[in-house]
């Protein structure tokens, strides 16, 4: 299946998501698609877009202004878009670099692994500040 591209993302900052997208024309479980959600939970201004929920198209999180910042594609791969200096800690907390995306994207096992409540929450909030342009300093300041 061929899922659509919004012209709304085609931007510099999107270019490794959009190439991945074009390439694989991933699909997503909607069990993994609901994780991604709720991993984005109390955070004003993030925004979702699937092509085509009823044939569980992927969906994306993104910002404001458009920039797509987490992933849920296949059957359960579910992925951040981080600032270069959080991945080696991402990884650390059981992420790996999804080399298929490009070299700012973890992929987070959306269930089925040990990890502190909250954690996919905190990977999405530092993905979305990231996105937002703000960067993330951690100190809860954030835009």
């Amino acid at each position: 299946m061929s899922w659509p591209l919004d012209d709304k993302f085609l931007t510099a900052r999107n270019a490794a998501i959009l190439a991945f997208i074009r390439r694989q024309q991933p699909s997503a479980h909607s069990d993994v698609a609901s994780v991604l959600t709720a991993s984005a939970g109390g955070l004003a201004g993030v925004q979702w877009y699937c092509p085509d929920v009823h044939r569980y198209a992927y969906m994306v999180l993104h910002s404001r202004d458009n920039t797509i910042f987490g992933i849920a594609y296949g059957m359960q791969s579910l992925a951040f878009r981080l600032p270069p200096g959080m991945i080696p800690e991402a990884v650390t907390s059981g992420g790996s670099v999804d080399a298929a995306i490009g070299d700012e994207w973890v992929l987070f096992p959306p269930w089925g692994q040990a990890r502190p409540e909250g954690d996919l929450q905190r990977w999405c909030k530092i993905a979305y500040f990231y996105a937002a342009g703000g960067g993330f300093r951690g100190t809860g300041t954030e835009p």
